[in-house]
């Protein structure tokens, strides 16, 4: 048995009642624990991404933005959800100021969090109700987490931008040295964070917590005020399709790269398709698009039929703007200074409350069969050339695959080698110029058979699980 198979044989559970995937191994137990509790798939996907903003500190948290693909029980074809914040009143003036300055990390980054309103109008469509899907993360993060081989790989490579902003340390990067591996680690600001969350939904930022955020990130020198703060309620619109090679894909729409995606796999999904499709794209920074790692996914099916796939991102490169609230373990995302561009009269310029475009994209695939797929990656300028291998793989299966054989194909399309660019646009292939399992991918994906077998697959790169039930 190669080392592919038996890491594709260890990606994947199916079962009946329910299947989860996630990024962090306790998000995946906790949002099955939700679906025995009687919860759905949106109750399952939004409790354990909550999870994830405490396992995850670094990729993902009530500070960030929000990005679904859902599929209703009864529904013919996916919906999506886009709750990305949108631009400081200030943020234009202000870059204006200062000569048009990139700024991708620091307190002018710091854009205006879509979070809130994304879990909780997830969280509408569950049964439980949000207090209840908060309450696992809420517990874990005052009992702690162990930190993980992950937690501690980005908190170095954030070191930087985390001391340049807070030289009196942060939990996460304490000035005594770097957080032992497997040490439990509290945080019961982020806990005083969700408690908030769990109360007032959308509106966590519109009281004293928006006080506190503001008076940070203006004492630093950013441009983020009450008004700013406000809810926005999320893009909810029908997915963008595609008909490709007699399957039906959906993305989520723009200002999400779900477009590139279904530009690429129209043209075939091979590396020429791919830049192709992402050459009117801006890539934002200078940086090895492998590097960027702040963003999580997780996926959820239920016996009922509905599918949910959520990505929730800090933005890059992880550690979002590197400001962390003392006091709340809060990590501010840097989506505004990621995602405009900083330039005048540019049409993507940080105009007041207009939305960046983002890396971030889900997809949903149905075959012939009547399975329903649905999916996503994390990585950044990454996620485009990931989530078009993976999906080539899948339209590339036999149309007449037995049911019964479908998991493993999948699994095993998952764990297959991968290539992605580097910043300059040159191809990497791991197993060549990469390690083998050396991209940084970390896909989450649920099928629902028309049998009603439900499966969950993760990608075995990193600390993604996969629980059927």
């Amino acid at each position: 048995m190669t080392q592919h198979t038996e890491l594709a044989r260890r990606a994947v559970a199916s079962g009946t009642l329910g299947a989860v995937a996630a990024g962090a191994r306790p998000a995946a137990a906790i949002g099955t624990a939700i679906l025995l509790q009687g919860g759905n798939a949106y109750d399952a996907a939004v409790a354990a991404a909550l999870a994830e903003t405490v396992l995850l500190p670094s990729k993902c948290g009530p500070a960030g933005d929000v990005v679904a693909l859902h599929l209703g029980a009864d529904a013919d074809r996916p919906a999506s959800l886009i709750s990305v914040g949108k631009a400081p009143a200030r943020l234009y003036g202000a870059a204006e100021a200062t000569g048009w300055a990139p700024c991708v990390t620091g307190p002018l980054s710091v854009g205006v969090p879509g979070a809130p309103a994304g879990y909780s109008a997830l969280a509408a469509r569950g049964r439980l109700g949000l207090a209840a899907l908060t309450r696992p993360a809420i517990d874990l993060a005052r009992r702690g987490i162990i930190w993980s081989s992950v937690n501690r790989r980005l908190v170095a490579e954030s070191l930087d931008v985390l001391t340049e902003w807070q030289p009196q340390g942060t939990r996460y990067s304490p000035t005594d040295g770097p957080l032992p591996l497997g040490s439990r680690v509290r945080l019961p600001g982020l806990a005083d964070v969700l408690t908030e969350f769990a109360d007032r939904g959308a509106e966590l930022f519109t009281g004293a917590l928006g006080e506190r955020v503001v008076a940070y990130v203006t004492g630093h020198g950013g441009v983020v005020e009450p008004a700013d703060l406000r809810p926005v309620p999320p893009l909810e619109t029908p997915a963008g399709h595609a008909p490709i090679d007699g399957t039906d894909v959906w993305a989520t729409p723009a200002p999400t790269y779900g477009p590139a995606l279904l530009a690429a796999l129209a043209e075939g999904g091979a590396p020429e398709a791919v830049r192709a499709a992402l050459a009117g794209l801006r890539a934002p920074t200078g940086l090895p698009p492998a590097l960027v790692d702040g963003t999580s996914t997780v996926a959820a099916a239920d016996a009922e039929g509905n599918l949910v796939v959520l990505v929730h991102s800090n933005s890059f490169p992880r550690y979002g703007s590197g400001l962390v609230v003392p006091g709340l373990d809060l990590v501010l995302s840097n989506r505004a200074g990621r995602g405009f561009t900083f330039l005048p009269g540019h049409p993507n310029a940080p105009l007041p409350g207009s939305r960046p475009p983002t890396t971030l994209h889900a997809w949903a695939a149905k075959d012939s069969s009547g399975a329903w797929v649905l999916g996503a990656t994390p990585g950044g300028e990454q996620q485009v050339p990931w989530n078009t291998q993976t999906l080539r793989r899948l339209l590339d299966l036999p149309p007449d695959l037995a049911p019964d054989l479908a998991p493993a194909a999948l699994a095993t399309a998952l764990a297959a080698p991968r290539w992605e660019f580097t910043a300059s646009g040159d191809l990497l292939r791991e197993g060549d110029r990469l390690p083998e399992f050396g991209a940084r991918s970390a896909h989450t994906i649920v099928r629902r058979d028309a049998d009603g077998t439900l499966t969950a697959v993760a990608d075995p790169r990193q600390d993604t699980a996969a629980v059927a039930l």
